[in-house]
């Protein structure tokens, strides 16, 4: 196989396209035995889907690490599967979804950067590349009133800031956190660990339903026909860690899939977690009393508290975008005698692309509507006083320093304000002109 690859290809293999690619993809997957790591395996062997569709029972024996009879049964169903991927399509124009290919454009920058990206992954509603200020709440389905009433809270204070809630779905606390983001007028994800023609639990369709219409996703890695198995939600809850920055639980046993889920944020992914603490004798928040005594989980109390991890995680996010364009899907064999990139200039192109990806979402500036009022205030103060650092900013406005510094990312994300060499914050269209010898920088 060619090493050589671009940042973040799109899919094409000797004329087939895009459309070739996403069909035997949709083949291969359903067939029994083949999941995320074998599909991984045939793409990375052959270059492409469409490749491995068409490769020998032996080539595909010797990816896979499996004997030429049992590759030779898996083709066989794969090259039969023709009805299979277009019920698929079908289903998924049907309900509004699209389907994204690992090495798609569209495909979330942090979750393409984890150690197991999902190659295919169903979207309804809007699922952004560029990594936003995410929080994923967490906890327990059996959750009592207490925990229900501090997610839907933390939730409802983390949206009005402009955070992005994601969580599984599921009764208890993921609902709540859901609700409570919505009622904010903020944003929320849904991860579901089955298809879309199982939504799972069945009585959340109306909440699913009301997160589209807030703006915001519901997804899952699964095709349509498959229902919820106890296995399955572990590998929905990766996705979860990987769309996040921050993961939060509120109330989980000792044993639980929140807890899990945060392991994975800071064992697999270095990212922090924490766990709002509960009442003493609550066997439900045992978990989470236990994670911030062993210390790898932090305590939170208030959005505050979150939006300091936040701040701490915005380079980590930075980093994982220029990890997934180094890192992207190889494009297959080239045509004819174009010379691949050398190494050292793919890393750089792909470290400069997303640095350029990461600031800004959009050319134009967005309407004041999809800022949070904190974004808008600190805009003012910027194109007030002029280049400032951060500190003067919390002067000017009375803030405590959490809270600005969430708003200065939310700015900055939307390309209205950019930090100088200096570290001062510059409003867009604005020049510094203070350097580190002013007595105000020192």
């Amino acid at each position: 196989m060619d090493s050589s690859h671009d940042t973040f290809p799109q899919p094409c293999c000797d004329g087939v396209g895009r459309d070739g690619e996403l069909d035997a993809a949709l083949r291969l997957i359903a067939v029994p035995g083949i999941g995320v790591g074998r599909l991984r395996a045939l793409r990375e062997s052959f270059g492409g889907f469409a490749g491995a569709l068409a490769a020998e029972p032996e080539g595909i024996a010797a990816a896979l690490r499996i004997d030429a009879s049992s590759a030779a049964r898996m083709m066989a169903l794969a090259r039969d599967g023709v009805e299979v991927s277009r019920a698929e399509r079908l289903h998924a124009a049907g309900c509004g979804a699209s389907i994204r290919m690992l090495a798609d454009l569209e495909y979330p920058d942090l979750l393409r950067a984890s150690p197991d990206p999902p190659e295919l992954l169903f979207v309804r509603g809007e699922l952004r590349a560029l990594p936003e200020p995410a929080v994923a709440i967490v906890g327990s389905r059996r959750a009592t009133a207490y925990g229900k009433l501090e997610a839907g809270r933390l939730a409802a204070e983390l949206a009005e800031r402009g955070v992005t809630i994601v969580s599984g779905g599921a009764r208890g606390i993921d609902a709540e956190a859901h609700r409570g983001a919505m009622r904010a007028g903020g944003r929320t994800i849904a991860v579901l660990a089955s298809g879309f023609a199982h939504p799972y639990p069945a009585e959340h369709a109306p909440l699913f339903d009301a997160i589209l219409e807030a703006g915001g996703a519901v997804i899952t890695e699964q095709l349509s026909g498959i229902e919820p198995r106890p296995e399955l939600f572990p590998r929905r809850n990766r996705i979860i860690a990987a769309l996040s920055l921050v993961t939060v639980v509120i109330e989980a046993a000792t044993r639980s899939g929140a807890l899990l889920t945060a392991r994975i944020a800071v064992d697999d992914l270095s990212r922090d977690a924490a766990c709002l603490p509960g009442p003493v004798g609550s066997a439900l928040s045992a978990g989470c009393h236990k994670a911030i005594r062993e210390g790898w989980a932090s305590l939170v109390t208030s959005a505050d508290d979150v939006c300091e991890l936040l701040l701490a995680a915005r380079q980590l996010a930075v980093g994982a975008v220029e990890a997934a364009g180094r890192a992207s899907p190889p494009r297959p064999r080239r045509r004819g005698g174009d010379a691949p990139p050398k190494p050292s200039d793919r890393a750089s192109s792909a470290a400069h692309a997303a640095r350029a990806r990461l600031p800004d979402q959009s050319s134009k500036e967005p309407p004041a509507s999809t800022r949070s009022p904190d974004a808008r205030e600190a805009i003012a103060v910027l194109g007030r006083i002029g280049p400032a650092v951060i500190d003067e900013i919390a002067i000017e406005l009375g803030w405590e320093f959490p809270r600005l510094a969430l708003a200065l990312l939310e700015v900055e994300r939307a390309g209205l304000a950019r930090r100088d060499a200096h570290g001062l914050y510059v409003a867009k269209g604005g020049a510094s002109t203070r350097s580190c010898t002013d007595s105000r920088v020192r």
